[in-house]
């Protein structure tokens, strides 16, 4: 056995266990990704003469924007033939699905959105009978939503559909490439999901402290 080659690796994972979050514990997928970083990674280059006055995060902010707007092109297709209409239709019934109900501040924070935008899908989705709403019991000011059969029936009907949207956006990233875009986009998220769910209303000089 290969001694050395061995003591390294765990070399690799105890640095990436000290940098998890207590809260969100070193799996086989992130120390994939953390290694993949650690190992394969490129050294950085210059940018090219064209862009000389974008920084690399300005680039990078770009082409997260759109890749969103080209998965956004996909899902229209793949939703074609269903009563969803927007992704957000999909995503916030997945959500109420897998959580089998749940409250309408649950689903519109996992989603990443302000409460007006989020009110306004819910909305959408009890109009079309999706989903069906009724006091918390536990919450007076609250309201639970739950996905009604026919929100099940126009789920389900959707997903060998958004199957092949996804694979679209995977592109021609091999399996070692998406596991590591994974890692790093897993990594943004634990940034700034904190910041969106209690900060977002801070000024963008404070938030920048936070990095």
């Amino acid at each position: 056995m290969n001694y050395q080659l061995l003591q390294t690796l765990i070399k690799h994972l105890e640095q990436h266990e000290a940098g998890q979050d207590a809260a969100k514990p070193a799996s086989l997928v992130s120390f994939v990704g953390y290694l993949n970083q650690q190992v394969f990674e490129p050294p950085r280059q210059d940018l090219p003469a064209a862009e000389v006055t974008e920084t690399v995060e300005s680039i990078l902010t770009k082409l997260i924007s759109f890749t969103y707007r080209y998965a956004k092109g996909y899902i229209k297709k793949a939703l074609e033939n269903s009563e969803l209409t927007t992704l957000d239709d999909f995503t916030y019934l997945v959500g109420i699905w897998k959580m089998d109900g749940c409250s309408k501040t649950e689903i519109i924070e996992k989603n990443i959105h302000e409460k007006t935008t989020g009110t306004e899908i819910l909305k959408r989705l009890l109009a079309n009978d999706l989903i069906t709403q009724s006091d918390d019991p536990t919450d007076r000011r609250s309201k639970r939503v739950v996905i009604t059969e026919k929100g099940k029936l126009a789920l389900f009907g959707t997903f060998d559909e958004m199957r092949k949207a996804s694979t679209l956006v995977g592109g021609k990233l091999n399996e070692t490439e998406k596991l590591q875009l994974l890692h790093l986009l897993q990594k943004l998220d634990d940034f700034h999901q904190p910041i969106f769910l209690k900060d977002r209303d801070r000024p963008i000089d404070v938030l920048l402290a936070l990095i």
